[in-house]
């Protein structure tokens, strides 16, 4: 447990080697389906509607920037002398219209949200949804003496960080509180309750757990607005076993972290240069990823599309709202390139034949 502690406490991923095995091809009769409808084709100043405990929703971007890397050392080796590069990525994406960003107090060790401050106090505070998490250590002092109130501490701190009054989106990062899942409710509904929070979420959480924390949330009339989990065509498995869509049928809003595996399908990596070691999601070889890969290549270079592009057109055909790592104006615009228009059925079914179902991790990855 300390050494989960240590990787967390670093902004790395839970485990080691994460997924680190020969993949497991999902059933072929899952091929070409679970996809919405071709209307659906948001832009980038298209919404969606997040619950809250009031009247007004928070309406996001239909994809949200991924600030993980920045400020975090361990495992994207952030440099202050990147900032302004991100700055410049930002502003982009804001002017075009994508105006949510999720942080967290894991990531760089707080470092990345006193970034998004920066960031966010550049633009109007009510033109950008800020999204962040509550880390829950196990073994924290706070969430062992103080099970209730260690989300509201914890969440006090982040905006400290960020210099804001309030966040709009507050989500629990993973299942490892030592907390029972009643406790954590009535402290997420705590910091709803003072201001702190306009939504609440959970990242990580298998399907079970989300309906009992939504069930208890209920309770202290709080909705339970969104759940995040990694989701691509390597990992696929929130998809299969139903989740995507019955969160749907709750109109819950499904966030796919690692929406490119971090990097792997973007067509940058090959099996003569592979991601650097600390990239643990969808830690496979990249000789089983480039088949997935080619596919993804074919169909850039027919639609006249970047690779990213269509592996985040990929997520959003879906049902999920891609989270994406944005370091520069490059990537930036690769994400906005990813929105306003669909994939047809036939190029998501060879997507799908060449997919990966993906694994779960006891600490980590319950969903």
């Amino acid at each position: 447990m300390d050494k989960l502690q240590t990787c967390l406490s670093s902004g790395m991923a839970a485990t080691a080697g994460l997924h680190k095995a020969k993949p497991k091809r999902p059933d072929p009769a899952q091929d070409g389906k679970n996809i919405l409808p071709p209307s659906f084709r948001p832009d980038a100043r298209s919404r969606v509607k997040l619950a809250t405990a009031k009247e007004l929703a928070v309406e996001v971007s239909n994809l949200c920037i991924g600030a993980w890397s920045w400020g975090d050392k361990a495992t994207w080796h952030w440099k202050d002398e990147d900032l302004p590069a991100v700055r410049e990525a930002f502003k982009l994406l804001f002017d075009q219209g994508v105006n949510f960003i999720d942080t967290a107090e894991a990531y760089g060790n707080g470092r990345s949200e006193e970034i998004v401050g920066q960031l966010v106090a550049e633009v109007p505070r009510e033109s950008v949804v800020v999204q962040t998490k509550w880390r829950g250590m196990p073994l924290a002092p706070n969430n062992l003496l103080h099970p209730v109130d260690a989300p509201v501490k914890a969440l006090k701190a982040s905006l400290a960080r960020l210099k804001l009054d309030y966040v709009d989106v507050y989500l629990v990062h993973g299942h490892i509180h030592a907390q029972s899942i009643p406790k954590v409710a009535k402290g997420l509904a705590e910091c709803v309750r003072q201001g702190l929070s306009r939504a609440v979420g959970v990242a990580n959480y298998d399907l079970a757990d989300f309906v009992a924390m939504r069930k208890e949330l209920a309770r202290h009339d709080v909705p339970l607005a969104t759940s995040q989990c990694e989701y691509n065509a390597l990992r696929r498995r929130p998809e299969l076993q139903g989740h995507v869509g019955a969160y749907r049928a709750m109109d819950v809003v499904f966030q796919a972290y690692s929406s490119l595996a971090q990097g792997r399908l973007t067509g940058k990596y090959t099996a003569r240069n592979p991601p650097p070691a600390t990239r643990r999601f969808s830690n496979y070889d990249m000789e089983s990823v480039e088949p997935t890969v080619r596919v993804l290549e074919g169909i850039a270079r027919n639609r006249g599309k970047s690779v990213a592009a269509v592996a985040l057109n990929y997520n959003i055909s879906k049902g999920a709202l891609p989270l994406v790592g944005i370091r520069n104006v490059e990537q930036a615009k690769q994400a906005i390139e990813a929105l306003g228009w669909r994939l047809d059925r036939e190029e998501v079914e060879m997507i799908d034949k060449h997919s990966m179902e993906g694994k779960t991790s006891a600490l980590w990855q319950q969903g």
